[in-house]
């Protein structure tokens, strides 16, 4: 500091504060980790922090929690927005998005409508167990969306959110010894 007091100030006048992000940033492992071992139902999280983040950023009246619960019916407009934001930017992102979300919606409501065919039609109970496969499916679908997202929030890596916490590890524990149970149980039914 300067005796002078007339001298003019010193300081530093750029901004150096970080930007909110519009998106929920994670990792794209940690996304596939979770939505697999929670047999999906980490989507509903994902779902939910995203709309959550964006309300947030853009202060608008919408509901997360019931975009999260219906997500299927909002999956494409949060990969627009993502693009959109992309484009407003001036930078370029390669992916289909609305081909994925799609793809997403199909198979989620696709291994529904199985599980719900297979209690009715006696013949085909025996491959009720099989609708399963949607879990790592969608989980994979999930994971492969989440890079436009990360993208769109300037962290294309999802580093700010890549470490495992206590909360994620009372997903996964249960999740892995369920998924251990469940494979054990499918083996047991197909191998009498």
């Amino acid at each position: 500091m300067s005796d002078n007091i007339y001298a003019p100030p010193t300081a530093e006048l750029t901004e150096t504060g970080k930007t909110s992000s519009e998106f929920y940033v994670i990792s794209k492992t940690k996304l596939l980790v979770l939505s697999f071992l929670s047999f999906g139902l980490y989507t509903y999280i994902w779902s939910y922090k995203n709309w959550s983040v964006y309300k947030k950023a853009h202060q608008l009246d919408i509901w997360p929690l019931a975009r999260a619960i219906f997500f299927i019916f909002f999956m494409h407009q949060l990969y627009r927005r993502a693009d959109d934001r992309v484009a407003r930017s001036g930078r370029k992102f390669d992916f289909d998005f609305e081909q994925w979300a799609t793809v997403f919606v199909v198979v989620t409501v696709g291994a529904r409508v199985f599980e719900m065919a297979a209690n009715r039609i006696e013949t085909w109970f025996a491959y009720k167990p099989l609708a399963i496969l949607a879990v790592p499916l969608c989980a994979y679908i999930l994971q492969q969306a989440q890079g436009l997202i990360n993208f769109a929030a300037g962290d294309p890596e999802g580093q700010s959110n890549a470490r495992f916490n206590l909360w994620n590890y009372l997903v996964i524990v249960p999740g892995a010894i369920m998924w251990c149970l469940t494979l054990m149980g499918l083996w047991a039914i197909y191998h009498r």
